[in-house]
């Protein structure tokens, strides 16, 4: 199994490498989902990978950012250098962006970052299908799923096995994007969560309920490898070198066999280094995690200084082996190898020797390899005794051959792989709908409940998803929205909406069982994973339609027939490309990113031809984080909330609501913003595309009656006025 160490900086990278990791990964100054640690960037990322190289380490580097139009050249461009310089994996979390690195650059490696979000067999399956290698597994994922998709997926599957613990689901949280301009989907994030916060009102200075404690797996790797785990990682390039140091080096030795004691002890050397109260195993095992964490960092003084001492020397050396022939008359000859490459060169002409020489004396000077990272293993000299070389003579082939020796470890492709005319495709994209469009500006309400699911059928939203927020009564529910279907207008359409984290195989067939009830026109998809759901309707275009007639349902199919399948926001479409992979895929709309801002989305709009497949988002609470950990429940213990699990308030005094999906075997509680973004106002400078979208989870009704009255009125020309204490989202506001 892998130990994958971070490196913020090169000091972090060379105690990584010091210290036993496998593998290392470290982001470029841009494109990583930690811009602001040091990070390397131009002749360090060459001198950084050729290192890990000389001492067989491998190193990955991270391009696991959402990435906008403007971008797209100089992140393909930048891939196309880390190729060159033979980088062993890069990371991306971009749909867009992977789909063409892997169009432009086939033989280069690509992993799936953690913010894609990974945790079930679809996502897996659609790793594979677009050439990826290995996932990095959503935190949340547990050990008995990951034992089965390890034995239904041929991917390698990493996980993280230390350091700290996002609070919201991995590649799903906009808390840092929506308080200000720093994303964490584009690598800055600000790290709100670390924050006061409360759920008892304003909070004090001791109230932390949003930061969760760190994770650490040592005591249970054995485990982790059991059930098919390829890769650990360790969280950490905001970290400093001596953490790295530390951390590195007590995962090595758990690795590498270390007893039970030993591992206890190492862990308490682990939370010396550094702790926030306690250690989890995150979702490991479907425990709880406890929030209320702040950071200490306590180490000894001892501790401090060994781990500063593993990053000043050579510790990690590849065993070689040197023959040196020697014949009178003849140039000296030394060859080298190492197991991977071998080596060979003359050197100067061996003269003879005034007396006799002693072959176990060149052994000892050319064992003499100094910082290089080589020891030898074995050292054979063949010559007579008449045979003599001065020293330096003998010094200058060794330092020959060694440098021979480490070039040989420095990879590079020198195939052109991405020239202009590929730069110029990613610029001009157009993508071309080649199925029939709904009539453009339908309005698309996402509704949580019958009631407001009746509500904004009654208002005049052509298109109503619904995302059932309890399962203790699915025959009601799914008997309340087949009777809706009967009173619905031509046109009018109800889907499936699903969350963005679908996680156990109990909350999977609970929306299983509505995707098969008959009731849904289509579905509206939050994870790459969920594209499996397709699956679960009827999708064949004659024998779909020919299913709604026999329910005589006033529907016709908007883009020809079949299905009609949404990417909404979790998808986290960013850029053309992406949204150029989700109509490959077959979805019909999409929903960009809610941080994009209004003149953005209408470059994609316009310069990409997408006006027509996409849904912009005008009302709503913007969905900030998606927990699997319920604050309530830790706090106050579980109740029947029915939806409504109470609110976080911030130390500005901001309260954000807490809803949940009730599923049989936990929660999935999503914190909303503290203000509805609203642009209904705003409708004459929208982009005219197919919907727009108004989302009414953890709204009353009478606010989907209202809100749907004034956008039909705006979009028929009559102006609104700005709805109380709302925002504009990144409508303006661009992100960082």
């Amino acid at each position: 199994m892998e130990l994958l160490s971070p490196a913020g900086s090169r000091e972090a990278l060379t105690a990584a490498v010091q210290n036993g990791a496998d593998a290392v990964y470290f982001g470029g100054g841009s494109f990583n989902a930690r811009r602001f640690a040091d990070n390397f960037e131009g002749d360090g990322i060459i001198s950084a990978v050729d290192y890990c190289h000389e001492r067989g380490v491998r190193a990955y580097i991270t391009l696991n950012t959402l990435v906008f139009n403007r971008e797209l050249c100089d992140a393909l461009v930048f891939a196309e250098q880390l190729y060159r310089i033979g980088v062993d994996a890069v990371l991306v979390q971009d749909l867009g962006l992977a789909g063409l690195i892997r169009r432009n650059l086939p033989e280069l490696t690509l992993h799936a970052s953690t913010q894609m979000g990974i945790h079930d067999l679809g996502g897996l399956q659609y790793c594979k299908r677009i050439g990826l290698t290995r996932a990095v597994l959503a935190r949340e994922t547990s050990l008995a799923q990951i034992k089965y998709l390890s034995n239904n997926c041929d991917i390698e599957l990493e996980t993280f096995a230390h350091g700290a613990l996002c609070m919201s689901f991995s590649g799903s949280c906009l808390y840092s994007s929506m308080s200000g301009e720093r994303s964490g989907n584009r690598g800055t994030c600000a790290q709100p969560c670390r924050k006061n916060a409360s759920i008892f009102g304003r909070p004090s200075d001791k109230d932390f309920c949003l930061s969760p404690n760190d994770i650490c797996m040592i005591e249970h790797l054995n485990a982790l490898q059991r059930a098919g785990v390829a890769c650990v990682k360790i969280e950490g390039r905001m970290k400093k070198p001596e953490y790295v140091a530390a951390v590195t080096r007590c995962y090595r030795a758990a690795l590498d066999g270390a007893d039970a004691s030993t591992i206890a002890r190492l862990k308490q050397e682990l939370f010396a280094f550094f702790n926030r109260g306690d250690f989890n195993t995150s979702h490991l095992y479907r425990d709880s995690v406890k929030t209320d964490r702040v950071g200490n960092s306590k180490p000894d003084k001892a501790a401090l200084a060994a781990a500063r001492q593993s990053i000043q020397g050579e510790n990690r050396r590849r065993e070689v082996d040197m023959t040196l022939t020697l014949s009178v008359g003849s140039a000296a000859q030394l060859n080298i190898a190492d197991g991977e490459h071998a080596v060979s060169m003359s050197g100067a002409v061996v003269q003879t020797a005034s007396k006799p020489q002693q072959a176990e004396l060149y052994a000892e000077r050319l064992k003499k390899l100094g910082n290089t990272p080589f020891v030898a293993q074995k050292c054979t000299v063949r010559m007579n005794p008449d045979c003599y070389i001065s020293a330096a003579e003998l010094n200058a082939l060794r330092r020959e051959c060694i440098n021979e020796m480490l070039n040989m470890h420095h990879v590079r492709n020198t195939v052109p792989v991405f020239d202009e005319t590929a730069a110029a495709d990613v610029r001009n994209i157009r993508i071309t709908a080649d199925r029939q469009v709904y009539s453009a500006g339908f309005l698309y309400a996402r509704v949580s409940n019958v009631m407001a699911a009746e509500a904004a059928a009654k208002a005049g939203a052509e298109f109503i998803a619904f995302e059932p927020c309890t399962f203790d009564d699915n025959a009601t529910q799914i008997n309340g929205l087949l009777k809706l279907r009967e009173k619905f207008a031509n046109g009018q359409r109800l889907l499936l909406a699903l969350p963005n984290v679908i996680i156990t195989e109990k909350q999977h067939q609970c929306f299983r069982l509505f995707a098969e009830s008959g009731a849904f026109d289509g579905i509206e998809t939050n994870n790459i994973g969920q594209i499996a759901f397709f699956d679960y309707f009827k999708n064949d275009s004659a024998e779909f339609d020919a299913m709604q007639n026999e329910k005589n349902c006033k529907t016709h199919a908007p883009l020809g027939g079949g299905l009609i399948r949404i990417a909404g926001i979790g998808m986290n479409a960013m850029n053309s490309f992406t949204m150029k992979c989700l109509t490959e895929l077959g979805y019909d709309y999409i929903m960009p990113s809610p941080e994009l801002t209004g003149v953005q989305l209408a470059s994609i709009a316009e310069h990409s031809a997408l006006a027509d497949r996409m849904l912009i988002g005008i009302h709503g609470r913007t969905p900030l984080m998606q927990l699997l950990h319920c604050p309530i429940k830790e706090h106050k213990g579980c109740q029947n909330c029915m939806g409504i699990a109470g609110a976080v308030t911030d130390e500005a005094g901001r309260v954000f609501p807490l809803v949940n999906i009730r599923y049989p075997d936990n929660c999935l509680v999503r914190m909303l913003n503290c203000r509805t973004t609203d642009l209904i106002d705003l409708f004459d400078k929208i982009p005219q595309t197919a919907g727009y979208v108004l989302n009414f989870v953890g709204e009353q009704i009478d606010e989907v009656t209202e809100r749907i009255a004034a956008a039909n009125e705006a979009k028929n020309g009559k102006r609104q006025t700005q709805y109380p204490n709302s925002t504009r989202g990144h409508w303006v506001r661009k992100v960082e």
